[in-house]
């Protein structure tokens, strides 16, 4: 998947990604926005929220939320312009790590940035220590 822009900055519903023109069931059409959720201790999500088209006024449904990635999570738009994520977890090694924040870095909420950082030093330290053991023995 390719990935034509970076989102960055939706942190909250207040300052989500809007998409002014999305389906809702077969004919209506509805108001969808997108934002990362952070938690210290859990970790970073996409959310997600369409508008109801069947209320009268902006009336938005319940929030739809992914599951968390530990360690780094940023929106892009992928080359059809829709809303795509992408998360950093500790299961990737410390070559994935870099490649990822180097990619995906930018679009990193504020709050998370610290913690992706550690991770990817953290790897790469570890990575270092247990090849060069391995050279050792």
């Amino acid at each position: 998947m390719e990935v034509k822009q970076i989102l960055s900055g939706h942190i909250s519903p207040e300052t989500a990604y809007v998409v002014a023109d999305y389906p809702y069931g077969f004919t209506l059409r509805c108001q969808i926005r997108y934002w990362l959720e952070y938690k210290p201790n859990q970790g970073i999500r996409l959310v997600s929220q369409t508008s109801n088209p069947k209320r009268e006024g902006l009336v938005w449904n319940k929030p739809k939320a992914s599951t968390y990635c530990k360690f780094g999570g940023a929106m892009f738009l992928d080359e059809n312009d829709h809303v795509q994520w992408s998360g950093l977890t500790e299961y990737t090694d410390a070559a994935e790590a870099e490649a990822w924040r180097e990619k995906f870095g930018a679009g990193v909420p504020e709050a998370c940035v610290p913690l992706m950082n550690k991770w990817c030093e953290a790897k790469r330290a570890y990575e270092t220590a247990r090849d060069a053991k391995e050279k050792q023995a």
